[in-house]
């Protein structure tokens, strides 16, 4: 594999405007990419600059693109729709079923808000798992002191909870995007993918220095060749953790 791979956002992705905006799990390392892009939306509105969670319904007239193949429109791309009260998310499903042209991808990191819903054919439903565990090693041999605990980089539910929700979801159309990757636990990492039955899982290094504690690019390539045993795996960006190079 390639020391370096770079793919940023999804390359699948079909142009749509963002329909709801903003986040409450403030990951840090979604305050130089979502966050900062948000704030050059300030003369325009007032919410996305300080990334509250709302929607632009507007942008939901007419028909969406059609996709094909392995296309798919990000619905949302700039938020986190577990934060869209109940009537916002039936609207959301609603647009979804009147479009059976298009392949929607909703992507959460609480899925909770996905139960006991009836969820479209046309809709993929993904949870961000960057890791496995809450704790992290310290590396003292490169006397660097990284995040000790998930709860440090994220105020979204613990991976483990956040799992164990999306299998409470009963839809067949999964996915899994694992990044900002991070430091896991092989096996076991393997085997919570594998019991979530995703029809593709993404997997990337952080993009934007964020200096979090990620695995070396040799774990990540083994995780990678596993992963590929039971699913399709889409290659986002791949290179050595900072930590490799410093």
């Amino acid at each position: 594999m390639n020391e370096l791979l770079r793919k940023h956002m999804y390359s699948e992705n079909v142009y749509f405007p963002d329909v709801f905006k903003g986040c409450k799990h403030d990951c840090v390392y979604c305050r130089p990419s979502f966050q900062r892009q948000a704030k050059c939306q300030r003369q325009r509105c007032q919410k996305c600059y300080t990334f509250e969670p709302h929607n632009h319904f507007e942008r939901m007239k007419g028909k969406s693109p059609a996709t094909k193949g392995s296309q798919i429109v990000f619905f949302p791309k700039g938020g986190d729709p577990c934060f869209a009260s109940p009537k916002e998310l039936d609207a959301m499903f609603g647009y979804v079923m009147l479009n059976p042209q298009t392949t929607f991808f909703m992507q959460t990191k609480n899925p909770q808000f996905l139960w006991r819903r009836t969820l479209p054919s046309n809709l993929i439903v993904a949870i961000t798992l960057e890791t496995n565990v809450n704790n992290f090693m310290y590396l003292p041999w490169k006397n660097l002191s990284l995040y000790s605990y998930y709860r440090d980089i994220s105020k979204a539910p613990c991976p483990r909870d956040r799992f164990e929700s999306f299998m409470l979801v009963n839809h067949p159309h999964k996915a899994v995007t694992i990044e900002p990757i991070l430091q896991f636990r092989l096996d076991a990492f393997c085997t919570m993918i594998q019991q979530l039955h995703p029809e593709f899982v993404y997997v990337g290094y952080d993009n934007h220095n964020c200096h979090l504690p990620e695995p070396s690019l040799a774990d990540t390539e083994r995780l990678i060749v596993e992963l590929r045993k039971f699913t399709e795996v889409h290659l986002k960006t791949i290179r050595k953790a900072w930590w490799e190079s410093a």
